[in-house]
């Protein structure tokens, strides 16, 4: 006999109703009330879904690689940022007559098509890629080899080499190392030889003009021509918040409620703030100028940091139900259980004020008239 959805319980496949779908689809990543779970299996599904929304945001990310290869102008783009529109996509919709045509031909296109304002194209040259086979090989290895870790030393090994003119591919990377003293510096503990000869003021992005050899720096300030920060600088600034999110990735439990409160309140905010980052402090080449794009983007992120601050305080409340234990804390004053008692004063007044409201008048003195002490004899 086949097994019928929910797999994972038993129970509620053999209900013959619809709640067995819905209640399926609501209880499929509560792990832990699923039929024969164990803690090992609990990690391991949890993990699993981790990676799992990691390849489907590499495959998202190689389709947009994939169309504007296709279907972009990103070759065209690249000579000339500041004038030329990036074409995300072509339209082909039989109902355009000869106005919409005409309307939505620009770029430099031959037919009707979408402009790009997700700055995708800033994003792509800022990082070393300069012609549609990159963008073909990139969706490639983004769709067959979706591993974090193999991008891990992207920032440094290609990006930083490609603004000064020398393009690491598959066939020399090998031959290019990203310094000229390689691991030395790092081996013998001198670090300050990597930030010793930076890019000048007067460097031309993607040219060895005004060059330098330095890959971790802290200069400051943006790039007097892309008008964005200093790929050495967000070298430096990606290696320190490393260390950061390695310890504090190891400060919480991965099925404690109150770990998922803080890690999503933290990506919130994080979220928000790179909303207000990438119009202040813009990351991309030449994306300061498209205000159109960084206007897009402002509002994007805005909405998710919005969508995962909701999902902060649902854990939250989950782990104030659930995980927190106030006979274990009866002893200390901590903040938590202050906060609790204090809720709980505050809602059992309103449900008494609440429930005066509700009884009419003439109970009111009849209760008033029966509370009046009969003296005694």
């Amino acid at each position: 006999m086949a097994l019928r959805f929910p797999r994972f319980s038993q129970g509620l496949a053999q209900d013959p109703t619809t709640r067995r779908i819905w209640f399926g689809i609501a209880t499929a990543h509560d792990f832990e009330i699923h039929d024969d779970i164990t803690e090992e299996r609990l990690y391991q599904n949890i993990f699993a879904s981790h990676f799992g929304q990691l390849a489907i945001i590499f495959l998202w990310t190689s389709g947009n690689l994939f169309h504007v290869a296709w279907q972009g102008n990103f070759e065209s783009w690249i000579q000339d940022p500041l004038h030329i529109r990036p074409i995300a996509h072509a339209i082909w919709d039989p109902h355009f007559g000869q106005p919409a045509v005409e309307a939505f031909t620009r770029g430099g296109a031959t037919g009707p098509v979408n402009i790009a304002y997700s700055g995708l194209y800033q994003w792509w040259y800022t990082i070393g890629l300069r012609s549609n086979e990159d963008l073909y090989i990139g969706a490639l290895f983004l769709l067959l080899l979706s591993a974090i870790s193999l991008v891990a030393g992207h920032l440094v090994h290609v990006a930083i080499p490609g603004s000064r003119g020398e393009y690491v591919r598959w066939s020399n990377f090998l031959d290019i190392p990203p310094h000229p003293q390689g691991l030395g510096p790092l081996l013998t503990g001198q670090w300050n030889l990597y930030a010793q000869n930076p890019d000048s003021s007067s460097h031309l992005f993607s040219t060895s003009q005004g060059a330098g050899t330095a890959i971790l720096t802290l200069l400051g300030g943006f790039h007097p021509q892309t008008q964005s920060l200093w790929l050495t600088d967000i070298a430096h600034h990606h290696l320190a918040i490393a260390f950061i999110f390695l310890i504090a990735g190891h400060m919480y439990r991965t099925n404690f409620g109150i770990g998922h409160s803080l890690a999503l309140a933290s990506l919130g905010v994080i979220t928000s703030l790179v909303a207000q980052h990438m119009y202040s402090l813009p990351a991309y080449a030449f994306i300061a100028q498209d205000f159109t794009t960084q206007a897009a983007l402002y509002t994007h992120h805005q909405y998710i940091a919005g969508f995962i601050m909701t999902g902060a305080f649902a854990h939250g409340a989950i782990f104030f139900i659930r995980d927190y234990n106030p006979a274990q804390n009866e002893d200390n004053r901590e903040h938590k259980r202050k906060k609790l008692e204090e809720k709980y004063r505050l809602i059992r007044q309103s449900f008494k004020k609440g429930k005066q409201r509700l009884i009419p008048e003439s109970k009111k003195k009849k209760r008033n008239s029966e509370k009046i002490a009969i003296p005694t004899t």
